[in-house]
C-alpha cells in the first residue's frame, strides 16, 4: 500500500510539473512573439525618424526656402518676371492669321473639292 501511495503521489507531482512546464512554455512563446512585434515597430519607427530627419534637412536648404518664398510670399528674383496661370484655366482658341487656302485640309476633303467643287478663279 505504501508503494501505491508513492506512485500516485509521483503521478500527481509529475502531472503538476508537466502542466506548469506547458504553461511556462506557452508564456515564453507569447513573450517571444511580443518581442518580435515590438522589434518590428522599433524598426518602422527608426525608418520614420530617418525620413523625418531627411525631410527636416531638406526644409533647411536654400532651394526649399526660396521655393517656399516664391509660392507663399510671391517672392521674385531681381529682373525676373512672374506669370501667374490659374490651375483650372482652359486653353482658349486663338484666331489664326492664316488664309483658308493656307490651312491644312484633310486628304479626303481635298479629293472631294478636286472632283465635286467647282473652282471660282
Amino acid at each position: 500500500m505504501n508503494a501505491k501511495i508513492l506512485v500516485t503521489l509521483f503521478v500527481v507531482v509529475s502531472l503538476f510539473l508537466l502542466v506548469s512546464l506547458a504553461q511556462e512554455m506557452n508564456r515564453r512563446v507569447q513573450v517571444q512573439r511580443e518581442v518580435r512585434r515590438l522589434e518590428g515597430e522599433v524598426q518602422e519607427m527608426q525608418r520614420t525618424v530617418l525620413e523625418l530627419e531627411n525631410l527636416n534637412q531638406y526644409f533647411r536648404t536654400d532651394s526649399y526656402q526660396e521655393r517656399l518664398a516664391r509660392e507663399k510670399l510671391n517672392y521674385r528674383a531681381p529682373g525676373e518676371q512672374v506669370v501667374l496661370i490659374p490651375e483650372n484655366a482652359q486653353p482658349t482658341a486663338t484666331v489664326s492669321d492664316e488664309t483658308p487656302a493656307a490651312r491644312s485640309i484633310a486628304p479626303l476633303e481635298e479629293w472631294w473639292r478636286i472632283f465635286f467643287v467647282p473652282e471660282t478663279t
